[in-house]
């Protein structure tokens, strides 16, 4: 919304305390397909036989597949970034509190801004049931994609 609006030659300033990028790059869809192919491979490995390849004895890193998974959700989150900013918009890695309908005071930069008309999207946080057995035990996709060891 923030670079579509820029590109249209609004004036545009997206807050964001944690990364850019929301939910899906950042700790939904992109991780857990990463992932999800990183799993399959032992299976073609296996395949790979019958299509006439030799292939050794194969060995995984779960450190690695962390770290290359990092990686790349960098890389795409500043592409987001480089857009909005390209598009005309300002970027604020800042917590933003809205004061009323036209004010939003960012915390980490203790100053206020105004506009004109405020978009918000603010995601959302998993939150364990407690009526729920076991429900202490459970990991939400914050912890699982960053687990140290599988």
């Amino acid at each position: 919304a923030a670079r579509v609006a820029a590109a249209l030659g609004k004036r545009v300033g997206i807050a964001e305390e944690y990364r850019y990028g929301g939910t899906c790059v950042i700790r939904g869809c992109v991780p857990k397909k990463l992932y999800v192919y990183a799993s399959q491979f032992p299976e073609h490995f296996a395949d790979a036989a019958g299509y006439g390849w030799t292939v050794p004895e194969a060995s995984f890193d779960w450190r690695t597949l962390v770290a290359n998974k990092d990686r790349e959700i960098s890389r795409l989150e500043a592409i987001y970034v480089r857009n909005v900013e390209g598009a005309g918009g300002e970027t604020f890695h800042s917590r933003a509190m809205i004061v009323d309908p036209h004010v939003v005071h960012l915390l980490g930069e203790d100053r206020t801004i105004t506009a004109d008309q405020i978009l918000i999207a603010t995601g959302g946080r998993p939150a364990a049931h407690p009526a729920l057995p076991g429900h202490e035990h459970c990991i939400f996709s914050n912890e699982a994609f960053d687990l140290k060891e599988l």
